[in-house]
């Protein structure tokens, strides 16, 4: 398994722990949480569960952020979802 398919398979895990709510489904779907995340596409979603895409930290904050994560952590530096997105809406 390559470390690209390692993330998108804990990505993966981290959406069926959200359940659906415009869907009769036990998890979230690419689809559903790509439609309540303007900065998200169902195509990027799936490349990145599948280990195909190489996300740039943009896409993965707003990934974060959809999946209900405060905080994830980089080279051992914790980066805040929120603080980060509002610093890049003000640019």
């Amino acid at each position: 398994m390559t470390e690209k398919e390692k993330l998108g398979k804990y990505l993966l895990k981290l959406r069926e722990k959200i359940p659906s709510k415009e869907y009769d489904k036990e998890h979230i779907s690419q689809k559903e949480l790509a439609d309540n995340n303007t900065s998200l596409t169902k195509f990027l979603i799936g490349t990145i569960e599948r280990g195909e895409a190489n996300p740039t930290l943009d896409k993965l904050i707003f990934l974060a952020k959809a999946l209900n994560l405060k905080t994830i952590s980089l080279f051992e530096l914790e980066i805040n979802v929120d603080k980060y997105i509002k610093e890049l809406k003000k640019k």
